[in-house]
């Protein structure tokens, strides 16, 4: 310890020897010329006695360190350089003269900074803006909350919230604060799995919570043909492509990619790597039964490939789609319920159903005007073979039309409405093998397609069609077929119906039925059911599934659920997702009392008297009492009931390392074994205190988290450490210090994302890498093309140009701009943040700020703007080629033109000030108390224009030299109106008039004239945005020690003038890295 501290005051003494010798020179040097220069042409105006624009050079020149004033200093250059000082009227200094004081001053102040350049300055501990607030939240949890203007936020250091001077942590604040926090631990999900939060709060967002999870699983791993109720279908794709995976894999040798595995295969075709050896060994196994037969048949005869030529593979991609659609003809021609609109085709070994008669009825509609319906019958092998001889007799067929103006008539034989060209063709009353049928009846022999028309009698709308289909088994013993009516024309309603026709009593047809069901469990068409079943989704035994039934009615509304999933689970999703799936069916069930409402509706279905009996207190001498049938259904639900409520038991310690995983996160650091022991005894004391289960405990803990200290201030402080510490030059008791990593990677995150550091971030500093330069430069690319980097758009540009949270300001009168609508408001808004993101996530120049010839614009901003030069959509494009319009860059757009107005007119004071003082950091002295202001109006009973009052508000004296420099520059944007529209002359049709003459006699007209004279003082935008850069990522105002840093940027700007250029400089700095410490001087 006394080694160090010895080393600390050689360090001292050396530095203090060096700061003396300095002084000395500076005061004793050419700056004693400097002061008499002083003296004698500025301290007349610019004194202790008089310092007009509040500039007192004879006190400020007393201290030749120029630390404190640095900013009056330059002002100084500026005006000398600028020969805009001493005033034409004063006595001048000769050019020798002038030359003298500036390059005095000018060598002072670089030696000054020079001596100050590791100095980080004073950055005061800053609390979390409102916006930082919110989007460091959204981080954390995913969950876009709206905190964005829950506490106020005032401005400092370079016009920014983000400075720790000018924040204050007021009672009320405090209590917002802790209503938010409770407002984010009520969106967590404290379930079977690992913690996290939801978009819906309490016990409603955790049930959805649940769905959304399974929901999301089966549309990513899994498929369906369709839902029930017309849903549509996803996934079916997969069933492709997972062929053309097995044949990628079958002739990997001849494709030259022999060591290639099916699993990486399946990866690159995106299929599951689990479907992809499951449909591997459908199609390699042996002895296949019909139909699953023909869909492996057609697979092995795919292409065997000669070359590895793009066109042979997209022609067996497009094969593998036809066996797909081959699958999908036999799944809808065994399905149930194949013909419903509102019904999801099924096949399985509880719908599969056929018989040797079907009696079909069909409504048969038509649209108004049609004089005839055109129906089909179609016969369909329902095996594979050609079935030329199979019989089927149509008998009793029946039409009655419906006419809403007549009383229902009885049905009519269908021979009785036909014309006799179908009654002819459709042989009524003979059977070719001579058996006896009714003379109403027809015969229709083989897989034919048969089709008539039905003359509509005038005044019918609609009509009912009955008849019933028989298979001839004495002719068609083994005949399978699907017989379908169908109808050409286009209804809202139902087309067809159709239904499987075979003899059960059939050894072949047996053998059929075993093999379809086997193609159904083998190549199912849905992967899983939806957890919540349709109304006509099937629901699990012993419910009855009659559609619209009271039983399953009420299963729907209080039951709820229905996990069937098993082929997903077990041949398409590998075990971390089934993991994630079984949590979210966990959470689901145990969400409500599903057991209970299961046990209840059971009992009613099966008309077993529970009494009062919870599924909780079943006891099994008394389940051993129930019926043999209903034993087995409640032991199983039991063991659910006792299964899910084990695993929420489990879960608890997990759930409490999850919430001290968080703190590490939210607290931007890991946690000290105490703070975790803190967080630990604060969970246990909740929860021993009986008034809190283990969810309020954890809600109250995640809420403590967001109150504390660390979360809601970036104090950024490192533990001193010695051998590091480095003199600042100010005061022995303060030292410079070389912030930790953990502190750094915040610094960085906040800066660029306005939020904590994302896991790449969190990983550099767990490993050491940020505490180098170049570590920490490398991150910047990274986190600059991020989309987050929005934030440093609408945060660092949006407040520096005065377009901060533009989608709600309220600064136009809605009467005289109604169009001035919320939707044009918010395509403003969304223009500026995605100029400004543009310019950060592509590494634009900085000149494009303000002379891109490009802005982002949608249908809406661009005809406000008079932009027809492209179609254009709802969604904010960029649009290139403006100059045409005037219109890219800062200059043009919509939000800085209207904030920078008046509510009911433009105000060229306005926009000359904010170009003065925002873009050219060059702002003139605030107006004396007496100056007034002209009218809030443009249209007075005077006939005086804008111009015109201001004319004659600049005959004041006190405002003249102001408004000389103000008013040129916001005259060449009076094209622009006070919502930023184009117009050519003002209200009372006077021509707009945009020329004006600053005080040195440059002429400005019109927005490309105004264009013009930035890009000459294009030195002076650049140092500012430097400036504002530097402000914003420290958190402070510009010191003296920035000065060279600001120099460096300046440098990166001439030599390439990217934006990341200029981050990289900043994050590279010791104003960056470093920080000062506090520390008791040495005895």
């Amino acid at each position: 310890m006394t080694s160090i501290f010895a080393r600390r005051m050689v360090l001292l003494a050396g530095l203090l020897q060096v700061l003396f010798c300095t002084c000395q020179g500076l005061a004793n040097g050419p700056f004693e010329k400097a002061t008499h220069l002083l003296r004698s042409y500025c301290v007349g105006c610019h004194g202790k006695d008089l310092a007009e624009a509040q500039v007192d050079l004879e006190s400020i020149a007393a201290d030749p360190m120029m630390a404190t004033q640095f900013r009056q200093w330059r002002k100084v250059i500026r005006m000398l350089e600028q020969r805009k000082m001493p005033p034409a009227q004063a006595d001048q200094p000769d050019d020798r003269e002038r030359q003298q004081l500036i390059s005095t001053i000018r060598k002072n102040l670089h030696e000054t900074a020079k001596l100050r350049a590791s100095d980080p300055g004073d950055v005061i501990i800053r609390r979390l803006t409102a916006a930082e607030y919110g989007y460091t939240v959204l981080d954390l949890t995913g969950l876009d909350l709206k905190f964005s203007d829950f506490v106020s936020d005032a401005v400092g250091g370079e016009g920014f919230t983000n400075i720790g001077n000018v924040q204050f942590m007021q009672d009320s604040t405090m209590e917002r604060y802790l209503n938010g926090a409770k407002k984010v631990a009520d969106h967590a999900v404290i379930g079977s799995g690992p913690l996290f939060f939801y978009e819906v709060p309490g016990k409603t967002g955790f049930e959805l919570s649940a769905i959304t999870r399974i929901q999301n699983t089966y549309r990513a791993n899994g498929f369906r043909t369709s839902a029930g109720e017309g849903g549509e279908g996803f996934g079916m794709e997969r069933y492709a492509r997972a062929f053309f995976t097995a044949w990628l894999y079958r002739y990997r040798r001849e494709l030259g990619r022999d060591e290639v595995t099916l699993d990486l295969l399946a990866e690159e075709q995106d299929v599951s790597p689990r479907f992809a050896r499951y449909i591997w060994s459908v199609v390699t196994a042996g002895n296949s039964s019909f139909p699953t037969s023909d869909i492996v048949r057609r697979w092995k005869a795919l292409s065997v490939p000669d070359r590895n030529q793009e066109e042979d593979l997209d022609k067996v991609r497009a094969e593998c789609v036809e066996i797909h659609q081959l699958l999908t003809d036999w799944q809808y021609r065994f399905a149930q319920n194949a013909d419903d609109k509102e019904q999801a085709p099924t096949l399985n070994a509880s719908s599969f159903q056929f018989a040797t008669t079907q009696q079909f009825e069909m409504n048969v509609n038509w649209p108004e005007g049609t004089k005839a319906s055109h129906l089909r019958i179609q016969v369909e092998s329902a095996n594979g073979a050609i079935q030329r001889g199979v019989t089927i007799m149509w008998r009793k067929p029946r039409i009655q039309f419906r006419d809403p103006d007549q009383q229902l008539e009885d049905p009519k034989p269908l021979q009785q409405v036909l014309n006799s060209h179908d009654i002819r063709r459709l042989e009524f009353g003979y059977h070719p093998e001579g058996r006896v049928i009714d003379s109403d009846d027809f015969v229709t022999t083989g897989t034919t397609l048969t089709a008539f028309a039905i003359p509509i009698p005038a005044g019918a709308r609609s009509a009912g069609l009955t008849i019933t289909a028989e298979l001839d088994v004495a002719h068609s013993p083994d005949g399978i077929v699907r017989c379908t009516i169908s109808q050409e024309e286009e209804t809202d309603q139902g087309k067809q119906v159709s239904a499987l026709l075979a003899n059960p009593e059939s050894e072949r047809i047996r053998e059929w039925r075993a093999g379809v069901l086997d193609f159904a469990r083998t190549l199912p068409q849905v992967s899983h059911r939806e957890p919540a079943p349709s109304d006509r989704d099937p629901i699990p035994y012993p419910f009855d599934n009659t559609y619209n039934n009271p039983i399953r009615n009420e299963y729907h509304y209080k039951v709820k659920y229905n996990r069937d999933d098993s082929f997903l689970v077990k041949h398409m999703i590998g075990p971390a997702t089934r993991q994630s799936l079984d949590y979210a069916w966990t959470d689901l069930l145990g969400s409500f009392e599903y057991h209970d409402a299961y046990l209840r509706l059971m009992a009613k279905a099966l008309t077993v008297d529970l009494g009062e009996g919870r599924i909780a207190d079943l006891s099994p001498s008394w389940i051993s009492q129930l019926p043999a049938d209903v034993r087995p259904e409640v032991r199983k639900l039991q063991s659910s009931f006792r299964e899910i409520r084990q695993t929420f038991q489990d879960s608890q310690s997990r759930h409490l390392e999850d919430v001290l995983q968080f703190a590490h996160r939210a607290w931007r650091r890991p946690l000290s074994e105490g703070e975790q022991d803190q967080l630990r005894s604060f969970y246990k004391g909740l929860k021993s205190a009986g008034k809190h289960d283990h969810v309020q405990s954890i809600r109250g803990v995640l809420a403590r988290i967001l109150t504390a200290p660390q979360f809601l201030y970036r104090a950024e402080r490192p533990v001193l450490n010695q051998e590091q510490a480095v003199t600042s030059g100010k005061d022995i008791s303060e030292v410079v210090v070389a912030l930790g990593d953990w502190e750094l990677a915040s610094r960085l995150s906040y800066f660029l994302w306005s939020s904590l550091p994302d896991e790449p971030l969190r990983k550099a500093a767990s490993g050491g890498e940020l505490s180098r330069p170049e570590s920490l430069v490398n991150q910047v690319d990274r986190m600059l093309q991020d989309p987050k980097a929005r934030r440093l758009a609408a945060e660092f540009f949006g407040q520096w140009f005065g377009f901060y949270q533009f989608d709600r300001y309220r600064g136009v009168d809605p009467k005289r701009f109604p169009e001035f609508t919320d939707s044009l408001k918010a395509s403003m808004y969304d223009e500026a943040v995605s100029f400004f993101e543009h310019l950060i996530r592509n590494n634009r120049p900085v000149s494009d700020i303000l002379f891109a010839n490009y802005s982002f614009l949608n249908r809406q901003l661009a005809a406000h703007y008079g932009i027809d030069q492209e179609p254009l959509s709802d969604t904010t494009q960029r649009v290139e080629n403006l100059e045409s319009y005037n219109r890219g860059g800062l200059l043009g757009l919509g939000a800085v033109l209207t904030v920078t107005s008046a509510p009911l007119r433009t105000s060229p004071v306005k926009r000359g000030d904010w170009i003065l003082r925002r873009v050219l950091g060059t702002p003139v002295p605030p107006p004396p108390a007496d100056a007034g202001s002209i009218p809030a109006d443009d249209l007075l009973n005077d006939g005086l224009t804008v111009r015109d009052r201001l004319e004659s508000h600049r005959q004041n004296i006190s405002c003249r030299n102001c408004h000389a420099r103000i008013d040129p520059l916001g005259f060449a944007l009076e094209h622009f109106n006070a919502i930023g529209a184009r117009r050519e002359t003002y209200r009372d049709k006077k021509m707009i008039e945009t020329s004006g003459t600053l005080s040195d006699g440059t002429v400005i007209e019109d927005e490309p004239g105004l264009r013009r004279y930035l890009r000459k003082q294009e030195r002076l935008f650049q140092r500012t945005l430097c400036r504002k850069l530097v402000g914003f990522s420290l958190g402070r105002r510009e010191s003296i020690a920035d000065l060279l840093l600001i120099e460096r940027m300046l440098d990166d700007i001439k030599n390439s003038g990217r934006f990341s250029d200029l981050v990289k400089t900043i994050v590279a700095s010791p104003q960056f890295r470093y920080s000062k410490v506090a520390t008791a001087k040495p005895e």
